[in-house]
């Protein structure tokens, strides 16, 4: 007994002591949010005044638009990737397919590209399009990155929906396409919830497209926050300010997808 409390206790140090590493440069830089840049450099540091929003308040008055621009550009990939995720992921895994496994495997080794490998090509194309500086151009380029990883953890879902259900819906006399939307669909929610929540963070917190694709108009909210470091001052109450700012919406997010994201919903739909 006593070796096993041991064990416990030093788990539970450990924990604390990694979770304290991970944490508070995070706290740290969100108390930037409520302080001025010298109060930032101040040694010993100087306690947040948690209840002067006056700074929050300028920052998000002068930097607004490029707030939009994220939130318009990671909310619009996120709709476009389950949009085209799930019915390509639904006839990969439900249709007979020469190579389908070929197929999946090509899908999700696009992802495995560097976005800086494409970059420049991407830019080549969209200006020549005349779309460079535009949130279209961020739009398409976000979908299309993580499209191959929502078609693949879609997939993983779709795979646990019982053949029962699309074969009894299927007998009934519905369609391929009203299977997927009143079967696969809601039996299939929690995976799709899941897929809906990564890819809003992977584009919510992505950089190195939007620093090439977007112009001083449509740039996004992390390339505003590496302009906030220059040669010769780092703006830490700015970057402080843009860093909570930033960590707002993904957390919103995963609250409210927390109730679709449960484990098991198939379980019992169809007893053996």
């Amino acid at each position: 007994m006593r070796d096993s409390k041991s064990k416990t206790t030093i788990l539970y140090g450990l924990t604390l002591v990694i979770t304290a590493f991970s944490v508070l440069p995070i706290l740290w830089i969100a108390a930037g949010a409520f302080k001025s840049d010298i109060d930032m450099m101040t040694l010993p540091p100087v306690s947040p005044d948690l209840t002067d929003w006056s700074l929050i308040i300028e920052f998000v008055a002068e930097y607004y638009p490029f707030i939009f621009n994220s939130l318009f550009v990671t909310i619009g990939s996120t709709i476009f990737c389950l949009l085209l995720a799930v019915p390509m992921a639904f006839g990969l895994v439900n249709f007979k397919l020469r190579g389908e496994n070929l197929i999946a495997d090509w899908i999700l080794s696009t992802r495995m590209m560097p976005p800086i490998a494409a970059a420049i090509p991407l830019f080549i194309i969209f200006n020549g399009l005349g779309m460079v500086n535009s949130r279209t151009a961020l739009l398409i380029a976000y979908t299309g990155f993580n499209l191959p990883f929502a078609i693949w953890v879609t997939m993983t879902f779709i795979r646990k929906v019982p053949k029962e259900l699309i074969e009894a819906a299927r007998v009934e006399g519905a369609t391929w396409f009203e299977t997927l939307l009143y079967i696969v669909v809601p039996v299939s929610l929690s995976g799709i919830a899941t897929t809906a929540t990564f890819v809003f963070i992977f584009a919510w917190n992505e950089f190195l497209l939007a620093l090439f694709l977007s112009g001083q108009e449509t740039r996004t909210l992390p390339v505003v926050i590496s302009s906030f470091v220059g040669t010769g001052r780092i703006y830490w109450s700015n970057i402080g300010i843009a860093t909570l700012i930033q960590s707002i919406p993904p957390i919103i997010f995963a609250f409210a997808m927390q109730r679709h994201i449960v484990s098991g919903m198939t379980m019992g739909a169809v007893k053996d």
